[in-house]
């Protein structure tokens, strides 16, 4: 159990730095290239939200309004983690088609 939450909060860090990381390159770029960096934002976020809700799975405890919140948590984090991939097929699709 414990080498579960040590795994889930490095997986919660590197995507923490991830995020911020295509944040401020999506930001520093025009066109395409910032929409794929902007996807790949999402993924980050996606997989950031789904473990935070799974690491509040593993704390003992709970009521319903707990179980609430972490199942709105994850459903936002499948959510992103699914538009941040057909956006970044989409886009990377765009930038290889011939003109």
């Amino acid at each position: 159990m414990q080498a579960v939450t040590i795994l889930l909060v490095s997986v919660i860090c590197i995507t923490i730095f991830g995020t911020f990381f295509h944040s401020m390159m999506s930001r520093r770029t025009k066109g395409i290239s910032r929409r794929i960096y902007q996807a790949r934002m999402n993924i980050s976020m996606g997989i950031m939200f789904v473990s935070i809700a799974i690491l509040q799975l593993t704390t003992p405890g709970g009521s319903w309004l707990r179980y609430t919140f972490i199942f709105l948590i994850f459903a936002l984090g499948v959510i992103n983690l699914y538009y941040g991939v057909k956006h970044r097929r989409y886009f990377l699709q765009l930038t290889h088609r011939k003109p």
